[in-house]
Order: C-alpha cells, then sequence, then structure tokens
C-alpha cells in the first residue's frame, strides 16, 4: 500500500459521491490531471482528502498535498505519489468525496449515486428498476431493469423523465414505451 492511502470502510458508501475523474499525469512530481464531473471545479481545491475508485476495483483514501486550478480542470498532488510512474496508477480512477465537500447542486440537479436504485414509475405503477447511469452524448442515461431481466437505456431528459422523488425513491417516466 503507498504512503497516504488507507483503504476504507463499507460504511462510507452511502455518504460518498463520484465528483470528478483522475485523468492523465502532470509533468514529473507525480500531480494528475482531475476533471470535475460538473462546470464546477472550486470545491476540488478545498479538499483535505478523497477516496479513489481505482480501474481494478479497488478503493483508497488518499491525502491531498496541494491543489492548484487549471481551466476547467485542476492539478492535484497526492502524499505518496511523487513521480509520474507512481501518479500513473491512479490515471482513470473515480474522485470519490463526502457529500459535505461535493460540488452544490442547482434545483433541477442530481447526483448520479443518488438515481441508481430509484423506481421508474408511469402512472403509478413501477415498471424498472434503475441498476445505474452512464453518461450518454447528449444526457445521462438510465439503465433500468424490469422485473423480467430485462435492461433498457432511458436518456435523463424531461421529454422521457417527469419528477424525481428522492425520498421516495422514484423517478416518473413519461415515456413507457423506452421498455417495450
Amino acid at each position: 500500500m503507498e504512503s497516504g492511502q488507507c483503504w476504507r470502510s463499507s460504511t462510507d458508501v452511502d455518504r460518498l459521491i463520484a465528483t470528478a475523474t483522475i485523468g492523465r499525469t502532470f509533468g514529473y512530481e507525480g500531480e494528475v490531471r482531475v476533471y470535475p464531473n460538473n462546470e464546477e471545479s472550486d470545491y476540488l481545491t478545498k479538499l483535505k482528502t478523497i477516496v479513489a475508485s481505482l480501474k481494478d476495483g479497488k478503493e483508497a483514501t488518499l491525502a491531498v498535498e496541494y491543489v492548484r486550478a487549471d481551466g476547467k480542470s485542476v492539478l492535484m498532488k497526492f502524499k505518496g505519489y511523487d513521480s509520474s510512474e507512481e501518479a500513473q496508477t491512479l490515471v482513470g480512477a473515480r474522485v470519490m468525496v463526502d457529500r459535505a465537500f461535493a460540488s452544490p447542486l442547482k434545483e433541477g440537479e442530481y447526483y448520479t449515486a443518488d438515481l441508481i436504485g430509484c423506481t421508474l414509475v408511469s402512472g403509478g405503477e413501477a415498471l424498472a428498476m434503475v441498476v445505474s447511469v452512464l453518461d450518454g452524448p447528449q444526457a445521462l442515461l438510465l439503465e433500468a431493469e424490469r422485473p423480467d431481466s430485462k435492461r433498457f437505456l432511458v436518456p435523463f431528459l424531461y421529454v422521457y423523465t417527469g419528477t424525481v422523488d428522492l425520498e421516495a425513491k422514484t423517478i416518473e417516466l413519461l415515456s413507457p414505451w423506452l421498455l417495450d
């Protein structure tokens, strides 16, 4: 295990959300370029630690040594990653942060993690459950699974989806034909 890492407990799962992705390395000192999942990147400059969800399926808590703004992305340096070779192991990882430190949401915006597990409903009838959320070319795509285990992609656009009720864990499906 690298210096500055520790494995997180499973009790952290519900409060952590993916807010950015670690891109390529930058320079020779172990910096990496981090791309936020939305237009806002200021919150990244305030982080002291992150949980990196690595490509191999493992997760590790990383201490942030420093952050510097660089346009729409930021450059981050993590303790224990002192060369571009060491930092290369982080490329492609998702940056998971506590909800309290994530970018604030505007009205009508949702964290994708909150959409997973919601039931798609139409006319009061439960049709399918959202099992994952994918980035699509024009919008997020809700991967929905019907009770018969067939899966469909539903664009998360106002023409197809209506009211989102995170308390009830439901998303109104305006176009139920998408699941045929």
